[in-house]
């Protein structure tokens, strides 16, 4: 004989992410987050959101999965994870994606600063300044070249990070008493830990011309493209 027991519990639900927070991806891979349910009664319904708008349209749903398929920076932000069975209030997970990327890079040069005029001069400091936006900006890495040579800091040629709070992805290169040899092209290349995304490299030309020291052109090899522009002193 089976005998079955009716019950009129109710328990509010919770459920939980089978993901990393954050989760820090690269352009067109693809990615799957994984919701459960750990208690509820009724069993509670599964549904996702994210913070700043809609799902896209690409979003593929399966129960508590969500997989956004060759995913790019526009898809980045907050998803959350909602469970209802209307007891009580609905459980509410959420992660954060992130997707690298690398962008507008630019440079700036700074003359002697222990000087009132801006003329850049043999035998006085100049500073040549790269800056690039970084997603995520705690995998920047820069690195400096010199005609094509790694630059290593110097007394002479000083290499330094300027404070993210004050100048985020900025790096500078401080070289003390400019000379006829410090001519050549110089090279800050932009690079993310993780890998995975294009490299940004800004060079900077110093060459002598009819006695004159002349900045110039900046060339930003990331997407194949080209910005040039000059300063003369």
């Amino acid at each position: 004989m089976v005998s079955f027991r009716l019950s009129n519990k109710t328990a509010s639900p919770s459920i939980k992410l089978l993901v990393d927070d954050p989760i820090v991806v690269n352009p067109g891979e693809a990615i799957t987050l994984v919701c459960v349910t750990t208690g509820g009664q009724p069993a509670p319904t599964l549904s996702w959101a994210r913070s700043f708008g809609p799902l896209s349209d690409k979003t593929i749903l399966h129960g508590g999965t969500l997989t956004i398929p060759a995913i790019t920076s526009e898809d980045a932000g907050t998803y959350s994870c909602v469970a209802n069975n209307n007891v009580g209030n609905p459980a509410k997970k959420s992660t954060n994606i992130i997707v690298r990327a690398l962008k507008k890079g630019r440079f700036w040069i700074t003359p002697d600063p222990y000087h009132k005029d801006d003329n850049i001069q043999i035998g006085r400091e100049v500073k040549i300044s790269c800056q690039v936006e970084a997603v995520p900006s705690e995998e920047l890495t820069f690195s400096w070249f010199k005609n094509g040579r790694p630059l290593r800091s110097s007394e002479r040629m000083v290499i330094t990070q300027t404070d993210p709070d004050v100048s985020p992805g900025t790096t500078n290169l401080d070289i003390i008493d400019l000379k006829f040899t410090d001519f050549g092209t110089y090279t800050c290349v932009a690079s993310l830990k993780g890998g995975g995304i294009a490299d940004i490299s800004i060079d900077v030309n110093i060459s002598s011309s009819t006695g004159k020291i002349t900045f110039g052109h900046q060339r930003r090899r990331h997407n194949r493209t080209t910005v040039s522009s000059n300063w003369k002193t």
